[in-house]
C-alpha cells in the first residue's frame, strides 16, 4: 500500500484530537516500515541515479533488502511493544516514552497487515531476522499483472473514506491540510511513477 493510506489507516484506528505525542507516534508508526525505501530513494537522487536502476536493481540488492527487512520486522516490533507496556507501567517519568512506543509499535504493526496481502515478488521478510520467509501475494498493491490497477482504485477509495472520517475528527487547518495532501496523493503518486518509469 502507499504510504499515506498506512497513515490513514493508523490515524482512523488510534490518533485522537489534542494527543500530540500519541499522534506523533501513529504517524510515526505508519511511515517507519517505509523508511528504507524513503531512503534509498533520497540516497539515489543525490547520486542522480535512474529511477528505473533504483526499483529495478538497488531495491533487490543489499543492503536495502535488509534494511527493508528491518523495518517490516514483526518480533523487532514486539519487542518494542513489550519495551513500552514495561515503560508504561515503570517509573512516571517514563510513561510518555512508553506511550511513544506502544503508539508507534501499534501503527508499524497497522502498515504491516496492510502490506502483507498486498505484495507479490516485492513481498517482505516479516519475520526477519528469526526467519526469511516471505508471503507472496497473487495481489499486488501496483503491478497490473497482479490485479494492481483494481487494488489502486479499491486503495483510493479506501483513502478518501478515511480522509473524509478524520477531516470531520479533526478540526485543527494543519490536520486538515495534511488530510488533503494525502488524497492529493492519490493522483500524483501514480502519476509520478508512471511518467517516471514509462
Amino acid at each position: 500500500m502507499m504510504s499515506q493510506t498506512h497513515v490513514l489507516m493508523a490515524s482512523a484506528l488510534f490518533a485522537k484530537p489534542g494527543s500530540t505525542l500519541r499522534n506523533t507516534a501513529v504517524i510515526a508508526g505508519a511511515i517507519v516500515p517505509d523508511i528504507a525505501i524513503y531512503g534509498l530513494l533520497l540516497w539515489s537522487k543525490l547520486r542522480g541515479i535512474p529511477e528505473a536502476t533504483v526499483w529495478n536493481e538497488l531495491y533487490w540488492q543489499e543492503p536495502w533488502q535488509t534494511y527493508t527487512a528491518a523495518g517490516n520486522s514483526i518480533p523487532l516490533y514486539a519487542i518494542t511493544l513489550a519495551l513500552g507496556l514495561i515503560l508504561l507501567r515503570a517509573a512516571p517519568g517514563m510513561f510518555r516514552i512508553g506511550l511513544f512506543a506502544l503508539f508507534l509499535t501499534l501503527a508499524a504493526l497497522i502498515h504491516i497487515a496492510g502490506d502483507l496481502p498486498v505484495h507479490v515478488a516485492d513481498a517482505h521478510r516479516h519475520l526477519w531476522p528469526v526467519s526469511d520467509w516471505k508471503f507472496v501475494s497473487p495481489v499486488s498493491y501496483w503491478d497490473p499483472d497482479h490485479h494492481g490497477r483494481s487494488f489502486m482504485l479499491f486503495e483510493a477509495i479506501l483513502g478518501i473514506g478515511l480522509s473524509a472520517l478524520l477531516f470531520t475528527r479533526f478540526k485543527a487547518w494543519f490536520i486538515r491540510v495534511i488530510i488533503l495532501t494525502c488524497v492529493v496523493a492519490y493522483i500524483a503518486v501514480p502519476t509520478y511513477f508512471v511518467w517516471q518509469l514509462g
